[in-house]
């Protein structure tokens, strides 16, 4: 066993843990027994994640966190667990994925703005008129970054998007301002998350090419961040884009490029997301063999997601989600594979009985899904009674990205039921 020195993060997790039980500081901070114990003990080193949410579930005032950074930063400086660094923004993206002139367009914009944000006079710890650290401020942050994403669950993009787009430019405006090297490090993974949650918030609201501009730029602040799942899990959301954009071949060379940085850092619910996704993007190429096996790779993920560190823009990776994705794929091998049509149907009906009530816009995508299966299998009255549904949920969340899906879906009904013989 390792000896624990003095002031280490093992000392002080034991300190802060006082009488309770392993057991009970586990439950408080979403993670196994086990873990806490290992780190107690000093066989197993701390991310700067898990110290985060072990330190707010203990009240560490972020000790926790500050000495989890500096085992961090003593073993990189040691070369003992050397950090694979992310590539620079700009070399991660695959040559040619953005030749599109609107793309181009889109993300010069972004940069423009970017540049005007970096002007703005962010609220700082030393322009705080309260009490409160740095560290304070970045979890209060991040806990808004949460109410943000409830919000957009159970109301639609269009009701918190002004104020998530607020709140990234707050988060810039501080990143410009501060000259503290790990309050840097700490503020670029935020502000790669809340760059990300107004990439998905503007592509649900329909624009998909500035929906893609912000996901790299949020990819950049990922990699400054040396956050590797992060920055692979925006080349995803990147990918499924490009995909509803019809830029099939563009989708999966991301998709790839995505997994191929990804390797195993990666954690393995971003791992899991990005093997549906390339599943899909193989299956609208009518590559059925490598799209069952990217669902193969996935499911067999699934279970190794739950391990107390999974990062929170990756939270909602479950198997319901999952089967989404697998319906996904079916739908676009059903044509070419009529077995196909029986194996979206299970997965779908299976994702629609497990989807979380408090995803009320998401519930829309299943839905819709949903329909096109059963438009496929041939039950068009079922369907329609699903697209309705989707439609009344896409309106009411006011998300045009899946109205627009939902309407072109009732479209293929109507067409269907013309052309199907007069009972």
């Amino acid at each position: 066993m390792e000896v624990v020195m003095p002031g280490s993060f093992a000392e002080e997790l034991r300190r802060l843990r006082g009488e309770r039980s392993l057991r009970d500081v586990a439950r408080m901070a979403h993670c196994g027994k086990s873990t806490v114990g290992d780190l107690e003990s000093g066989r197993r080193s701390p991310t700067v994640r898990l110290a985060q949410v072990l330190d707010t579930a203990l009240g560490g005032d972020g000790t926790l966190v500050e000495l989890a950074e500096a085992d961090l930063e003593q073993k990189n400086a040691r070369g003992k667990t050397p950090v694979t660094p992310v590539q620079d923004a700009v070399e991660v993206f695959p040559p040619g994925w953005d030749d599109d002139d609107v793309l181009r367009r889109n993300l010069l914009k972004l940069s423009a703005v970017g540049a005007a944000t970096a002007a703005l006079a962010g609220l700082t710890p030393d322009d705080n008129p309260l009490d409160g650290t740095s560290h304070d401020l970045l979890v209060a942050h991040q806990d808004l970054r949460a109410v943000h994403g409830r919000i957009d669950n159970l109301r639609g993009a269009q009701a918190v998007y002004s104020a998530a787009r607020d709140h990234h430019d707050q988060i810039r405006g501080w990143l410009a301002r501060t000259s503290r090297e790990t309050e840097r490090h700490r503020l670029n993974a935020l502000a790669a998350d809340t760059g990300g949650f107004v990439g998905f918030l503007t592509y649900d609201l329909g624009q998909a090419e500035l929906a893609i501009a912000h996901y790299r730029d949020a990819a950049a602040h990922a990699q400054r961040a040396g956050d590797i799942s992060s920055c692979c899990n925006l080349l995803g959301q990147t990918s499924r884009v490009l995909a509803d954009l019809g830029h099939h071949d563009k989708a999966l060379a991301l998709a790839d490029r995505a997994l191929h940085l990804a390797g195993t850092q990666a954690h393995p619910a971003v791992r899991c997301w990005l093997h549906a996704v390339r599943a899909h993007h193989h299956a609208c190429l009518t590559d059925s063999t490598s799209a069952h096996s990217d669902l193969d790779a996935a499911w067999n993920l699934l279970g190794h997601t739950e391990d107390g560190e999974k990062p929170p823009y990756i939270g909602y990776l479950d198997e319901a989600e999952l089967n989404k994705w697998t319906g996904h794929t079916a739908i676009r091998l059903a044509d070419s594979r009529p077995a196909s049509v029986r194996a979206g149907l299970r997965a779908l009906d299976a994702a629609r009985s497990n989807w979380p009530t408090c995803s009320v816009r998401g519930s829309a995508e299943v839905l819709t899904a949903s329909a096109r299966m059963y438009i496929a299998h041939g039950e068009l009255g079922e369907a329609g009674r699903l697209v309705d549904k989707a439609i009344a949920i896409a309106t009411t969340t006011g998300s045009a990205r899946n109205l627009h899906s939902a309407l072109d879906t009732r479209t293929l009904l109507a067409r269907r039921a013309g052309s199907s013989p007069a009972e």
